[in-house]
Parts: structure tokens; sequence; C-alpha cells
């Protein structure tokens, strides 16, 4: 034993020596060479690329393709919000970087560590899968820079192409695939990769022939018939938009033939029926095969689709009855698919809207708006439509309403009764009816909840009585589902729905409650339709105001909003027709006829033209037309009541308060009273003559509600002397903000509900505070801001420099701000007494452009 001590201990010598040498990244040395490229293959890259394979295999499982679009090409949706595979990325990058730092033989220029521009690669694309595409393209382009002797670099293009379309940088990727086409050395092995990034890029540009032609190529480029069938479905997809419906049907078929996931093997059958021409013979085939499926249990969570796609199937065949019929029960067949439901409601808005049938399109645009995810492609264009719909009909109503009220108004009492009796009964019914359809839409709902698989099975395999709330095991494993769904939800109505700010809250204290405002409303009291009667002459003339006003804005809105000129003129003859002696209104309408007619290059124009000359020779319509070197506008500065109250209002800001009460002493039955009377109210509370002010303020009307409700502002304030002070400061500002100095303030974040991790970013900005700014005291706290905003609030600050100095500190802190840029926020000081108003009106916009022009130009 003592012979062979002195053996080992050279031998572990020499090894030490060895090994110790072998670990310097400054020697080239075979030895060398080998021990970094090993440590760096079967160490960190092998650890790092197995993170990075675990987490895309997760992502493409986690992904769900959104059939009623345009699948993409790599079935990866939005990395950003891929938070999940996050942690994955972020040890694949931490491995990788490790490698890089200690393993990187780069001597005299050269890299002798063949695993370095690996280690980059898989850093690159653990970036890009995090969907931090700056850093991403940062990497790729550092490999395409510095290895361009090596095939890699033709990888890291590639993924750079990527990034800059995830990016939305079109040109830079287009410009890419370019040059790679051009590049004789780019290897034939990568061509299908090429083709792919290409046909991504021009899905994502809304260029779809090009699209066309690359995914042609691909499939010529792949062998597995597998692997096809993602490009397939997209191509198909491709024709079916260009209306190419024969090669549509070609590739869905062969979609069909490669036994896909059910998924897609369900929505590829839709559009397959769907890209089926009239009088095709697979029609009926197809029709009847849907029906089949309808019937089939495993379909029941698809039957809202199923109908609908049979519904577009009658659309083909112009049987627009049938198709109403299952567009509607493609809604009630819908349960938890609210894209569907949406795009089943606008197929029925978009039928009746072709058909002029207004009223009830809005209705179904409404529906859709509801049921619609606000990101989805066809969102704007559908609540534009929406919007200029609910104008049109909100003045519908105003013109119905008031010609029934006036034409109520008229009749007897025992005849008013009777009309009130019947609309009462009407509102019965009106109510079992939809008691009648809420309880059948749960019975459905309930049905198919219970009626599937796991259900039944669950169900048969549980002891305790048949019924459901019999069984314990069964109402155990019920509460567990609803959890994983819904989580913990409190007991109370309306708990499904996200938004509850137009629910009413029954906990506020009943007692606060105008008891005078809910008899009001009482729809089954016949008082409550008498006292909305006309009765006065004052009353009546309010009523045609607002049959005036309507009428013309329905003009307005079927010319400009619906290109409707026929439906345009009818309104605007209307007011002519009805209300010949307006001053406001009569000449304007048919000013508005003869624009109309020469729109519409109608012979009327001049008969249009002959009858406002003749009815209305003073006004400045008929002015217009008789001298065309005038213009409207001039006359309006000339001649309209416009340009007395410019000039007063004007006094009134220069302080020439004498002026204004002599220039409103007499205040004439115009467009222009109201706003008279509270400029006149105004100047009264400057010259400290409250009382004549409240007296002004009790005359203006309700015609304009904003001016109205500035009017009640007023008088409460001046009824209540303890706000005079702020609403004078108010004033001053024309804010309902104020900019204290010297008041106390915090830092406020704002900043999306969803995806984003409220307590990491807390926790960052902790630690911020350790290591940057000492040991001052700051709390910090998390706050929900409706249903869209988190809040998180960082306090305190003695006065606004000091929250300033702060604001500029966080905004100049990388770890932060990296963090803050992957999504939509502001960061902005308030202090404590304006947060209560923007807490309470949740105006973010509204403070936010207070504190960009007092806070950002100040200081």
């Amino acid at each position: 034993m003592q012979l062979k001590n002195p053996h080992i201990s050279c031998i572990l010598l020499l090894f030490f020596i060895f090994f110790g040498s072998s670990c310097s990244t400054k020697k080239k040395s075979w030895v060398n060479r080998q021990y970094h490229n090993t440590t760096a293959k079967y160490n960190g890259y092998f650890n790092g690329n197995e993170s990075l394979k675990a987490g895309v295999k997760k992502l493409h499982l986690n992904h769900i393709d959104d059939f009623t679009t345009t699948i993409s090409v790599f079935p990866t949706g939005d990395l950003k919000k891929a938070k999940k595979i996050h942690p994955s990325m972020t040890r694949a990058i931490k491995k990788g970087s490790v490698v890089i730092q200690r393993h990187s033989m780069k001597i005299n220029g050269i890299e002798y560590c063949k695993w370095i521009d690996d280690n980059y690669l898989m850093v690159g694309k653990s970036y890009f899968y995090k969907g931090e595409f700056d850093e991403a393209i940062k990497t790729f382009s550092y490999i395409n820079n510095e290895y361009k002797k090596n095939e890699i670099r033709f990888n890291a293009l590639l993924w750079l192409i990527r990034s800059y379309t995830e990016k939305r940088d079109y040109s830079s990727a287009l410009s890419l695939i370019n040059e790679l086409k051009t590049d004789r050395k780019f290897p034939k092995k990568l061509e299908t990769d090429l083709a792919l990034n290409t046909a991504d890029l021009f899905i994502q540009k809304k260029d779809f022939i090009s699209a066309e032609s690359e995914l042609r190529k691909i499939l010529g480029l792949i062998k597995s018939k597998r692997k096809k069938v993602r490009i397939n479905y997209v191509l198909a997809q491709l024709y079916q938009y260009s209306n190419n419906y024969a090669l549509a049907k070609k590739h869905y078929k062969l979609v069909l033939n490669s036994n896909p996931e059910y998924e897609m093997t369900f929505n590829a059958k839709m559009n397959l029926a769907r890209s089926l021409e009239g009088g095709d013979s697979d029609l009926k085939k197809i029709r009847k095969e849907l029906l089949k499926m309808i019937s089939d249990d495993k379909n029941k969570e698809y039957l809202d689709q199923l109908y609908y796609t049979i519904a577009e199937m009658d659309i083909t065949n112009k049987d627009t009855l049938a198709a109403k019929d299952n567009y509607t029960l493609s809604t009630l067949n819908s349960i938890d698919n609210t894209t569907q439901k949406s795009l089943s409601f606008l197929a029925l808005a978009e039928i009746d809207f072709k058909r002029g049938l207004y009223k009830s399109s809005f209705g179904y645009y409404d529906s859709t708006i509801s049921y619609m995810p606000n990101d989805f492609r066809l969102y704007d264009k559908t609540n534009a439509r929406k919007l200029v719909l609910e104008d049109l009909v909100l003045n519908i109503n105003i013109v119905e309403l008031e010609d029934s009220l006036q034409m109520l108004s008229g009749l007897s009492v025992s005849e008013q009764n009777t009309v009130f009796a019947s609309i009462i009964q009407a509102e019965f019914e009106k109510e079992r009816q939809a008691a009648d359809e809420e309880r059948l839409r749960q019975q459905n709902i309930s049905e198919n909840r219970f009626s599937n698989n796991r259900g039944e099975q669950f169900g048969n395999n549980t002891s305790g009585g048949n019924w459901y709330f019999y069984n314990p095991a069964t109402i155990s494993f019920g509460v567990s589902e609803f959890r994983k769904k819904w989580g913990t939800r409190k007991l109370e109505d309306d708990w499904r729905r996200k938004d509850k700010k137009y629910i009413l809250n029954f906990d506020t204290d009943s007692i606060s409650v105008d008891s005078t405002l809910i008899a009001t409303k009482n729809t089954k009291d016949p008082k409550y339709y008498f006292d909305q009667l006309p009765k006065s002459k004052e009353e009546f003339n309010i009523s045609d105001n607002q049959i005036k006003e309507a009428l013309y804005q329905l003009g307005l809105i079927y010319r400009d909003g619906l290109d409707e000129i026929d439906l345009s003129s009818d309104q605007f003859l209307s007011v002519s027709q009805r209300f010949p002696n307006d001053k406001q209104y009569a000449s304007l309408s048919l000013y508005n006829v003869y624009l109309n007619c020469i729109k519409s290059k109608s012979t009327e124009s001049q008969n249009i033209k002959a009858i406002l000359l003749a009815k209305y020779p003073n006004s400045i319509y008929s002015k217009v037309l008789v001298d065309t070197s005038l213009t409207l506008e001039s006359l309006f500065q000339k001649d309209s009541e416009e340009v007395k109250y410019n000039d007063l209002l004007s006094l009134y800001q220069k302080g020439m308060y004498l002026q204004v009460l002599e220039g409103t002493e007499l205040i004439v039955d115009n467009m222009f009273r109201d706003k008279l009377l509270f400029l006149r109210a105004r100047t009264f509370i400057k010259e400290a003559q409250n009382d004549k002010a409240l007296y002004e303020l009790s005359l203006i009307s309700n015609i304009d509600q904003e001016l109205f409700n500035e009017s009640k502002y007023l008088i409460d304030v001046i009824n209540n002397p303890s706000n005079m002070v702020k609403a004078n400061e108010q004033a001053l500002a024309g804010s309902s903000y104020l900019l204290k100095e010297s008041s106390e303030h915090m830092v406020l974040l704002v900043l999306p509900r969803d995806g984003v991790d409220v307590t990491y970013l807390q926790t960052v900005i902790s630690d911020f505070h350790v290591n940057s700014i000492g040991n001052d005291f700051f709390k910090i706290s998390a706050l929900l801001l409706g249903s869209d905003n988190h809040l998180i609030m960082i306090q305190p600050f003695n006065d606004v420099n000091e929250s300033m100095n702060y604001f500029k500190l966080i905004n100049e802190q990388q770890d932060i701000m990296n963090i803050l840029n992957g999504f939509e926020h502001k960061i902005m000081p308030i202090s404590l007494d304006n947060f209560k108003e923007f807490y309470n009106n949740r105006d973010v916009e509204g403070y936010y452009n207070f504190f960009i022009n007092k806070y950002l130009t100040s200081n």
C-alpha cells in the first residue's frame, strides 16, 4: 500500500495539471478545444436545447386555431401572451449565455469552440418564443455578421425573417427573403423553411395571391402527407376567400383524406360545405351529411357551427328565409363559442341590412358586438355600422314616440285608458314570453352540459340516487368542474358576466333612492304613460323640436352613414312639410334635399330649388343658390346669431362683464337662447350676484342636455357655498382636475388586466427601490380599475417635485421599462385629491391628458 500511494499521488497531480490547463479559453491547443467543445455541447447546450424543445412542444399543444379566419402557417398564436412557456425559454437563454461566457475561445478573431454559434442561435430562438422580438433580432443579426462563413447564418436569417414578420416590419422581412432567394450559397435543405416564412409573411400582409404561390411550392417540397395537412387547409381557405371554389374543394378534401385531428376535420367539412357553388352535385349530399351530424351526440358542442354552415348553404341557394331560421338556430345552440355566436348574429344583421330593415338589423348588430371579442378582425367595421344604426334607430324612436304621445294627447281620457291598458297587457305578455324563453334556454344548456360523454359515464359509475342532486359524489364532481372553469365565484346574479358595470347594484341603500323616481318607471301603472303626454303649449313645442331635430338627423344619417339618398330626401322633405314656418330647419332641410338631388343627378333639383326660393327667399340657403359667389360659411358669419354669441363670449373672457349683461338683457327665442342664458348666469356669478344667476339658470331648457346638466351643477354649487371655491378653480383650470404643487402625491402605473403579472412587477419595482434609492420608504400597492385595468400605486411623495423626480427616475430603469414595454401602460404622478376624481370616473385618458398638459410642460 505504501508503494502505491506515491504513484496515485502523481497520477492525481498530472490529472489536475491537465484539467486546469484545459480550462483556459485563451489557448487553442487540442486539449483545450476538446474540453470546451465537449462541455459546451453536453452541458449547457444540451440542457438549454431540451428546455427550448419542451417549451415549443407545450406551445404547440396549447395552441388553439381560430378557424373563423385564416389559420396561421405556424401554430404558435400570439407569442407575447404565451406566458406559460416563458420559464422554459428563460432557462434556455441562461444556459446558452453561460456556455458563451465560459467556453467561447475567440482567439485572434477566430472562434475555436464550434458550439458557440449553436448556443447563440438557441438564445435567439428562445427570445423569439418569449415574444421579445427586438432581442431576438439583435441575436440573429449578430450570428449573421459574426459567422458569415458558417451555414448556421442561413438558419439565423430565417429566424430573423420570422422575427421581423411577428414585429410587423414587413419591408425588412421581405428584403431578407429576396436576398436569400438570390443567394447561390443558400442550402437546398432550407428551401421549405424559407417558403414557410414567406407564406407566413404574405398571409399576415393579406397578400393572399402571393401566399397561394408559396404554399403550392411548399406542398411540392414536403414529402410527408401528415405535414401537408396544415398547408392544404390554409391554401383551401385562401382559395375560398378568392371565390376559387373548385380548388378550395380540392384541398379541403385533401385535408380530410389525411385524417387530421377532429377539430380540423370538422371545420374542413364545414368549409367544404360553404365552398360549394349553387347547382353543385355534392350540395344535397353534404347537406344531408350535416343534418346527420346534428343528430350525433358527439357534435353537440358544434351545433352552432353546423347550423351556421347549413345557413351559408341556404344563402348559396338564395333561400334567405331558411338561412335566417338556421342562423337563429345557430345562436340558440351556441353556449361557449362566443365568436361563432357573434358571426351568426352578424349574418342575420347583414341579411336585414341588405333588405333595408334597419331597426331589426340594429338589434342583430347590437347582439353581434356584445359577443364579438374586441380584437376580432371584424370588430371595428361591425361596431362602426352598429353605431350608425344605433343613431338611426334612436332618432326613429324619437319621432315615433313623440308622434304617438301627441296623438294620444288628443284623445279623451277613456280612450287614453283603453290604449294604456293594451300597452300594459302587452308588457305582461312580453315578460311572460321572455321568462318562457329563458327557462327553455336554461333547460337546453343544462341538457347539453349533462349529456356529454364524461358526464354520462361519471353519473353511471357513482353511487347514490338517480337524480343529480340526490348524489353527493356527482355534486362534488360538478363543484370541482365549475371551479376549474370559473374559479371561486360569489353566489350572486349575473355571476358569469365579466363586465358588471351595467348591472344594478342591489346592495346600495334603498332609502337613498327617490321613491318618486321608482314610481314613474313602473311600466304597469297607467300614470307612467299619462305623465309622458304633452299637455301645455310649451310641452308641445318641446315635442315638436325633438321631432324636427330627429327628422333632420335621420336625413343626415341616411345620406352620410348609409348612402340612402332617397330615404334621406324623404326625411328632409318631412321636416319642411310638417314644419313649414320653422326658421331653423325648414329651409335647411329643403337645401339638403337640393344637395341630395345634385349628388344623385336627379332632375328634381331645379324643382326643389324653385320651392326653396319661393318659400324662403330671405334664408341664407336661398341667397347661396341665387349668388354663387357667396358661401354658407360667410353668410353664417354675417347673418347668424352665432356671431352675437361669440362676440359676447369674447367679452366675457376679457372680463368685460357689464357689456355682457347689457348684450344679454334681451334674449330672443332662437337656437342660442339657452347658451346666452347660461353666459348671463356665469357673468352674474362673476359679479357676485348669485340670486340673479339662479334665476337665469332656472330658465334654461333641457333641449341641450349637456348644457342643462351644467346649469343644474351650477345651481347646486351656488346653493352649497362650500363647493364654490373648488368649482371656481376648476372653471379657471378648464378641467375637473387641479394642479396643487404642494399637495401629497403618488405615482400611478396603469396596466391592462390581462397578460400582466402584477405581483412580479411589484417585486421588480421594490428591488429597484432597495438597490437604487436607499432606505427611503415607499408603499407599493395594487388595485383593480374597472374590469380592464390594474393600478400599481407608489407613495408617498410630499409634493409634485418629488413625484416628478421619481417619475423621471423610473422611466430610466431599463429592467422595469423592458417589462412595461411589453404591453400598453401609462406612468403618471397624481395628487391624492385628483385620485378620487380619477378613480371614481375611471378616467384614464382624461387624467393622462391633464398630466401631459400640466405636469410635463411645467416640470
